[in-house]
């Protein structure tokens, strides 16, 4: 696979599981306000999966996103925490934390492939923006 497919992967299933985080969380959230947050975001990171889907079709690849057994321990302890403590502090906490592993994926994942096509390495800057962006919004709610 070339870089311009390799960052299209990594933005896709990047996004593609924040997506899927925060489409769980919202379902479980009693705040109003922080709902609506994670509802901005969500739309924010289904937008770039969306782009990301494009690019790989266009380039004649199938996305893929992360398989179930590699979403099982993700989810599964997304219910632990929420059965513990399912305030907007903890989930904001929660959030914090994936979007961390996020930044640092694509962080890497731009590294790696310098020699990408501009569009694709912006979509790949707009990711990592967007993870910087919302940790700074979660943590006023941490």
């Amino acid at each position: 696979m070339d870089q311009n497919a390799e960052l299209l992967m990594e933005i896709y299933k990047n996004s593609e599981l924040e997506r899927a985080v925060l489409g769980r969380l919202i379902r479980r959230c009693e705040d109003a306000s922080f709902r609506n947050l994670m509802a901005d975001h969500f739309t924010v990171y289904h937008t770039i999966m969306q782009e990301a889907h494009d690019a790989l079709n266009t380039h004649g690849i199938l996305a893929q996103e992360y398989g179930p057994f590699e979403k099982k321990p993700i989810f599964s302890s997304i219910a632990l925490h929420l059965r513990i403590d399912k305030t907007s502090s903890h989930m904001a906490e929660m959030l914090v934390r994936g979007n961390v592993t996020g930044l640092i994926d694509i962080t890497k994942a731009l590294r790696e492939a310098e020699d990408a096509e501009e569009a694709v390495l912006q979509l790949g800057e707009r990711l990592k923006n967007a993870h910087l962006k919302h940790m700074e919004q979660m943590l006023a709610f941490v």
